[in-house]
């Protein structure tokens, strides 16, 4: 019988970009990818055009981020993203994991940069879109797997309080 794996890393890989860290509380909505390029897994989407559709964020309302799927078919030009006219999941309340593009800390806001597909800590106009109620739950540093929460918390109000009936 053929052996697949016979050598392990000192220190396996934390996650991937997409991929859900936690379902203790997580939403996921279907939609449709428009985008033609596809959606990234982990990327941030936006209502689309069509009825139940998605494309890249970049200046609608922010939908959701693109789970991780295994089971989407492989395109050469872009193999880990959902492709156009593909059913994708996509969360809008959770954490999922995420590929930092800056030095980031625990707390920090969240934002898109659009050039490089990374999330990083600092806006700038145009070229890093918010994601609405999203914070960076780890340090890391450029380039790093960190985790991110989405619609978990809100800053500014007490813990207390939002769960008061």
């Amino acid at each position: 019988m053929a052996t697949y794996q016979t050598t392990y890393g000192a220190a396996p890989a934390k996650g991937l970009a997409g991929q859900i860290a936690s379902e203790e509380k997580c939403n996921k909505v279907s939609r449709t990818v428009e985008t033609a390029a596809g959606i990234k897994f982990g990327a941030p989407a936006q209502r689309g055009a069509g009825n139940h559709g998605v494309a890249i964020l970049s200046t609608g309302d922010f939908l959701g981020l693109a789970v991780l799927n295994p089971a989407v078919p492989p395109s050469a030009s872009n193999p880990d993203a959902y492709p156009q006219y593909f059913t994708g999941a996509f969360m809008t309340m959770g954490t999922m994991y995420v590929t930092a593009g800056a030095t980031v800390a625990a707390g920090d806001p969240v934002y898109y940069v659009t050039a490089t597909g990374r999330y990083t800590n600092t806006g700038n106009t145009g070229a890093n879109p918010a994601i609405p109620d999203a914070f960076f739950e780890e340090a890391g540093t450029d380039g790093a797997i960190v985790q991110i929460s989405l619609g978990l918390r809100r800053r500014g109000i007490s813990p207390r309080l939002r769960c008061r009936r």
